[in-house]
């Protein structure tokens, strides 16, 4: 499991929610991809189920969102720094409701996958994809917290000595890099149950499959 430090965004279910609970819950861990399709499309279908194992097996489950960089989409980096630098501002304002705002903020980028697509921004700079990521997902999603707050994590500065120390979301996709390679996942969406990767949760699954699933491990 992914560092407490990311417990306020991250996790699915806060401490609060688990302070009643009378066992830890079993650990989902989602090894996804803003830029894989199939990570998408389970996302999207996981958003559905994950409220109805909660009512049916309140706190029994921790989804945990796993930032996957896959370095053969570029715009995978661009992406995943956007939504590690939204989540380290939101640790850090507390604003309240921040695993609602992170997890909304997943579900916009792949409600609009196509939009970074190889192909679909070839003309843009690193620092106009970062703007065009925030006002595709601010066109949907309140943030709460503002454009300035988000972009100045992320923008690189011009000029000056050639420099190559990353920005403010760098720090988080080292620690994400480096868990990916430990634990040894390559393919996205990955999911794993208690550190077991189960194969019978796909992006092709049913919700009810999905439920099933989930539900076998109880």
């Amino acid at each position: 499991m992914i560092s407490p430090k990311y417990s306020l965004t991250h996790y699915y279910l806060g401490t609060k929610a688990l302070s009643s609970a009378k066992q830890a819950p079993h650990i989902v861990n989602l090894y996804f991809d803003y830029n894989c399709p199939f990570s998408a499309k389970l996302y999207l279908k996981l958003l559905k189920v994950i409220p109805q194992l909660q009512s049916t097996k309140p706190d029994q489950f921790q989804f945990v969102y796993v930032n996957v960089i896959q370095p053969w989409h570029t715009n995978s980096t661009l992406l995943n720094e956007f939504g590690l630098a939204y989540a380290k501002v939101l640790r850090e304002k507390q604003v309240g409701d921040e695993q609602t705002k992170f997890w909304n903020f997943n579900k916009v980028i792949y409600e609009n996958k196509e939009k970074f697509y190889d192909n679909s921004n070839i003309e843009l700079n690193r620092n106009e994809i970062y703007k065009q990521i925030y006002d595709v997902v601010s066109k949907d999603l309140e943030l709460g917290v503002s454009k300035d707050d988000i972009l100045n994590e992320l923008l690189i500065k011009a000029g000056g000595e050639p420099s190559n120390s990353g920005n403010g979301a760098t720090t988080d996709v080292k620690y994400f890099t480096r868990y990916l390679r430990t634990v040894g996942v390559h393919i996205t969406p990955t999911v794993t149950i208690d550190g077991i990767a189960d194969d019978s949760i796909s992006s092709g699954s049913s919700e009810e499959e999905l439920i099933k699933s989930f539900s076998s491990k109880l």
